[in-house]
């Protein structure tokens, strides 16, 4: 989905949830565009987030009083930047997300539109530059996942060429104190290196994972010709459907589209798995609302179910603006693992039940089918690579290992009771950052 455009400042508007590094050489120059900034955010409605020295957020408060009425100047949060980033160089990126949620949090909550500005002190040590050439890297895909603006600021005159530089990989543009470019080193969301992710870059479990890659790689090389025709199947069908007046061909053109939608989501999948095992932003821990991913697993979860005469009963009981710490990509790969195989073992015209809540520290997700079970000995082999529970199914045995590899990565649980033609039921649990009881 395309992101809305937005004022940066006066004068320059960007994509809303944009990363930006800002490299300053003139101090006064800095505060002329952390004010302009805010004016923006305000224009806007939103409410800006200013992690910031106290020395400089006095000089951008004295401006403001200038301009800004006193109800403007409430929606302008101060952090002191030593407290939230740690005391020059203490760059531990799960603290710092920690306070990041801790900051945003009560925006999520109140659904109300924010922007964030941050100064990053520099100190010349080279454990400093290594620490913070992680965090701005895991920064940039957790601001992106919330959709919140956000600027770095660093001193131009402190931070090393060849860190600025490194820097650009992570951050979608660069500012200046007078101009704003796009970032041509940016490694976006869509065009990522293909390099093992260096959370489980290992010998072990590349060498476990290779053959498996291997199989994947002709879906790569098919699937765009395929889904072109697949477009062209659904748009038809839909058209054709409509002027139909025939209820019996209209439900044979429905079948069409919706087997054409879960073809099509079939490849998504498997290159999604491709992904969890080379790229490193699979693994990334971001701050994550799972409403609308989970919604969006459960639109074509419903479609795959109807085509294979299965009733698909789901029930979320959150108000939508919880937060959790994983990341999109994964999140949908867990959900919808668990419920297509809970679709595909069940018997026709049974039911598989979807509900999601909440205790005081975890989401709890919960699927529940009436299908063929699974013995004790099953049981014991269930997370295991390549293991099949059922030859007469299709598949490669290796979805639930990669739910579990996930789930353990985002520390989460999983439990799973069964008894052979009494169905199955899957509980995961994953820690909250933040929650309230609908």
């Amino acid at each position: 989905m395309a992101r809305e455009v937005i004022s940066l400042t006066q004068d320059i508007s960007v994509a809303d949830g944009s990363h930006i590094l800002y490299f300053y050489d003139s101090p006064a120059d800095y505060i002329d565009n952390v004010v302009s900034f805010i004016h923006a955010g305000l224009h806007l409605g939103q409410h800006i987030v200013l992690i910031d020295s106290t020395a400089r957020f006095e000089l951008v408060e004295q401006r403001l009083k200038e301009t800004l009425t006193a109800e403007e100047i409430s929606q302008i949060h101060y952090i002191n930047n030593q407290e939230f980033y740690g005391s020059y160089g203490d760059f531990h990126f799960e603290r710092v997300l920690e306070r990041f949620s801790d900051a945003v949090q009560p925006f999520v909550d109140n659904r109300v539109s924010v922007r964030l500005w941050g100064h990053v002190e520099w100190r010349e040590q080279q454990e400093v530059l290594s620490k913070l050439n992680s965090y701005e890297h895991n920064a940039d895909i957790s601001v992106s996942e919330l959709g919140y603006l956000t600027v770095c600021a660093y001193n131009g005159h402190e931070v090393p060429a060849v860190f600025q530089t490194e820097m650009l990989k992570h951050h979608e543009f660069q500012m200046t104190d007078h101009e704003l470019v796009r970032s041509n080193l940016y490694r976006s969301a869509t065009i990522k290196p293909t390099v093992f992710p260096s959370l489980s870059a290992s010998t072990r479990m590349k060498s476990e994972m290779d053959l498996y890659k291997q199989k994947l790689e002709f879906v790569h090389v098919v699937s765009h010709e395929v889904r072109n025709p697949l477009t062209i199947i659904k748009a038809y069908s839909s058209l054709l459907q409509n002027d139909e007046p025939d209820e019996s061909r209209r439900r044979k053109l429905q079948d069409i589209y919706d087997y054409a939608i879960v073809i099509d989501n079939e490849i998504s999948h498997i290159i999604s798995t491709e992904q969890m095992l080379s790229t490193e932003s699979f693994w990334s821990k971001k701050m994550v609302l799972p409403v609308p991913l989970l919604q969006e697993v459960l639109d074509i979860m419903s479609i795959k179910a109807r085509t294979q005469n299965i009733r698909l009963q789901a029930t979320i009981r959150l108000i939508g603006t919880e937060t959790i710490r994983c990341n999109g990509m994964g999140f949908k790969l867990i959900i919808s693992n668990i419920l297509s195989n809970a679709i595909k073992y069940s018997h026709e015209n049974g039911t598989v039940h979807f509900q999601c809540d909440l205790d005081d520290r975890s989401l709890i997700l919960e699927v529940r089918d009436e299908g063929v079970g699974m013995t004790a000995d099953q049981l014991t082999r269930l997370f295991q690579k390549y293991e099949k529970m059922n030859d007469d199914k299709s598949g490669q045995g290796i979805g639930l290992y990669m739910v579990k590899q996930l789930l353990n990565h985002f520390d989460g649980e999983i439990t799973v009771e069964s008894r052979p033609e009494q169905g199955s039921t899957f509980q995961i649990k994953l820690p909250l950052f933040s929650a309230k009881k609908a």
